[in-house]
């Protein structure tokens, strides 16, 4: 028997036929009776003060139900704790050529895009910058007040190991400068929203995004409503590459209008428009410094880069780090230092564009080492092949490399490519030329702290063998929703194709943080993977009584669970799951996270680790399989009543066993600002849960789980 039935096989995913048959209904698809459509006016200065805004003329037109401006949504907004400097609508001044500064909702798009004309805006020019040179030479007037100094965002230094004795130690020094220009993302589809409001006052918003748990949390911090009363769809996207992973300013205004209309409110952005979202690839100024000995190995390096943000923090702090971050994890450089800076300008925001913020020093310094190569007279696969880093080894700079399979893929290439034939070799005008990258596999941390899980899956199994996942991921057509399938199909031993997903609904959805950082199948499979195995084990429990069978040589395949000595002696799935239901024993409630500590999520020390309390949890009922898996050990089981702040606490983690040492030298000499410990809240301030006793409602018990977690049922 094959090893898997599913994993592995050449499938058509499960929604091809939905999207090449033209059933796929995007954001732009949706249409409601009553519905309204909005536009927004833009800015035409790229820097200034506004002095007054004029909408007496826009709201006298025909058609017109709303207009907002800045002041109907002071709150600031943005994706990450440290920038929140974006607004709705622009409240005293302008940014850049394209910033939002009033909204208009009205019986059509053209009565709308009429109306823009109709508002009057007095303006005062402020100096503006197009370059991050200008920036820094510049510091006055500041774009934003909170930036590290002038107009300088993100400053960042940080050492590890003394670098310039390294140099010091080299054979050959080489300094290098360069340029990487910006782009952006080009997704077929534009960018779009549907709101409405429900005359119970509740709030749904569909929208072509990347990341709704992000956007839930937008719309409840602008607008000042409870999360539980917002629902965020995020409907399938037309491309997304990074330039659909922040809350925007139209998913707000949208939003808001609903709510004074009424009414449902739609707005789909010109293709102009989704240019002045941007959030593409920084422009990036880089300086390299290496040592190096005779034969090419690296002994020091010093990286310098200076990245054009555009007009808001976005993911810049992000960006900025990640800059430096990943020089050390394809080559051995035994000791690192970085400069970053990362400056606001006027002009449309940079921001997570395909791995950002590394494929420019990667540019930079695959150039570097070509040039070194050329100086020492050795071949650049050569010199790449011997001063890669160790499978499972720790970075100077504390990144911890797994497996390491990059010296099997450049010896295919140099065998495929015939580069020992070609380089240096081909006429003039043509060569060949080899690179190297690297990238995270799965963001390690929330974007607000906490101790949450990353991602969460549910199955629903019903007496009929129908197997239904929920999930928070958001299909950007990356293949998300098939690989959930896929790999519960693989499990349970039934076909993907009968598997209902559900998907990226924060009503009906456990919280993922979003399609980004190529995390998605690593932290939503895993998720899916423990779920299904959670459910097979208990399916297998019941049907080996049925069976007389032992559960572990029970196997799932082809619809049937059945013995593995004797195929013959089985039985349907469905009727697996029958026999379960009559024996009281429904799919029941878990989480399963990363834990930073051994002694769990809560700090103290409780003595409730009785195994009573884990016997009445495992013969209580519960509805649903939940698994959430971030990397990592620790098991956190919660019944109905637990999870409720959808992932958005913001407790500390404790440290899980002895950390690494960190000796080097970590200077913070630009004052940069230390992230992480400005938005950890303190431990002690967390009150204790109190243990309930036997007959209290269900999802309040807690017991220790082998002092790695609690147990909550």
């Amino acid at each position: 028997m094959a090893k898997h039935k599913v994993i592995g096989r050449a499938l058509r995913k499960v929604d091809a036929v939905a999207k090449v048959t033209g059933a796929t209904r995007f954001a732009d698809d949706l249409a409601f009776p009553r519905m309204l459509y909005c536009r927004l006016l833009r800015s035409t200065e790229p820097h200034a003060r506004i002095v007054s805004i004029d909408v007496t003329r826009a709201k006298q037109l025909d058609g017109v139900q709303a207009v907002l401006t800045g002041p109907d949504l002071p709150i600031p907004f943005g994706i990450l704790p440290v920038s929140q400097d974006e607004h709705t609508l622009c409240v005293d001044k302008v940014r850049f050529i394209g910033d939002p500064v009033a909204a208009v909702a009205a019986t059509t798009e053209e009565t709308a895009t009429a109306a823009l004309d109709l508002i009057k805006i007095v303006y005062e020019p402020l100096k503006s910058f197009d370059s991050a040179e200008a920036a820094v030479a510049h510091p006055e007037p500041q774009i934003h007040d909170y930036a590290d100094s002038g107009n300088l965002h993100k400053l960042i230094n940080l050492e590890f190991g003394d670098v310039e004795a390294a140099i010091g130690e080299a054979d050959l020094v080489r300094e290098d400068l360069f340029f990487f220009e910006g782009n952006t993302h080009l997704p077929m589809e534009q960018h779009a929203a549907v709101a409405s409001w429900s005359p119970d006052g509740k709030l749904t918003l569909w929208t072509s995004t990347q990341t709704p748990h992000y956007v839930h949390r937008a719309l409840a911090k602008v607008l000042e409503l409870p999360a539980a009363r917002i629902r965020v769809i995020a409907t399938p996207n037309g491309g997304g590459f990074g330039g659909k992973s922040d809350p925007f300013s139209h998913e707000i205004a949208v939003a808001k209008l609903a709510m004074i209309t009424g009414r449902p409110v739609k707005i789909t952005l010109t293709r102009e428009e989704v240019f002045y979202c941007h959030r593409g690839r920084h422009p990036t100024l880089m300086w390299v410094k290496t040592g190096v000995k005779r034969d090419g190995a690296i002994t020091g390096m010093h990286f310098r880069s200076l990245l054009d943000g555009g007009a808001y923090g976005s993911y810049g702090v992000a960006s900025t780090y990640y800059t430096g971050a990943l020089q050390t994890v394809t080559y051995n450089v035994p000791r690192y230092h970085f400069q970053g800076a990362r400056a606001f300008t006027n002009k449309a925001p940079c921001g997570p564009k395909r791995g950002h913020g590394t494929p420019q020093p990667r540019f930079a310094l695959e150039v570097h080492l070509d040039k070194i190569a050329e100086q020492l007279k050795i071949d650049p696969a050569e010199l790449r092949l011997n001063t890669l880093v160790a499978p499972n080894s720790l970075t100077a700079n504390y990144l911890r490399v797994g497996s390491m399979g990059l010296g099997k893929c450049i010896a295919k290439v140099v065998e495929g490519s015939e580069w020992k034939k070609k380089f240096r070799k081909l006429p003039d005008g043509r060569g060949v030329g080899l690179a190297c990258s690297s990238y995270i596999s799965g963001a390690g941390l929330p974007i607000y702290w906490n101790n949450m899980p990353h991602s969460g899956v549910q199955l629903k199994c019903d007496r009929g063998g129908g197997v239904t996942v929920f999930c928070g991921s958001t299909e950007i057509g990356q293949g998300s929703d098939s690989i959930l399938a896929y790999i519960v199909a693989e499990v349970l031993g039934i076909d993907p194709f009968d598997i209902a997903v559900v998907t990226a609904d924060t009503d009906l959805t456990p919280v993922d943080l979003g399609s980004y950082s190529s995390r998605v199948t690593l932290m939503t499979g895993n998720a899916a993977l423990q779920a299904a195995e959670r459910a097979r084990q208990i399916l297998a429990r019941h049907a080996g009584k049925k069976l007389e069978v032992p559960p572990e040589r029970l196997t799932f395949a082809d619809g049937r669970v059945f013995d593995s000595k004797d195929r013959t002696r089985g039985i349907a799935f469905a009727e697996a799951r029958q026999i379960s239901r009559r024996r009281r024993r429904p799919i029941a409630g878990v989480f399963l996270q990363r834990l930073c500590g051994g002694g769990g999520r809560r700090s103290g020390n409780r003595d409730c680790a009785r195994a009573h309390h884990l016997d009445r949890a495992r013969r209580r009922s519960i509805d649903q399989l939940r698994v959430c898996d971030r990397p990592g050990g620790g098991l956190d089981l919660h019944g109905p009543g637990r999870g409720t702040d959808g992932g958005d606490g913001l407790s500390r983690r404790s440290q899980s066993g002895p950390q690494d040492p960190v000796p080097a030298r970590i200077q913070e000499s630009y004052d940069a600002r230390d992230v992480r410990r400005r938005h950890l809240p303190d431990r002690g301030s967390r009150p204790e849960r109190p243990l309930r006793r036997e007959g209290s409602r269900p999802g309040t018990a807690v017991a220790r789980d082998a002092g790695r977690g609690e147990c909550c049922v």
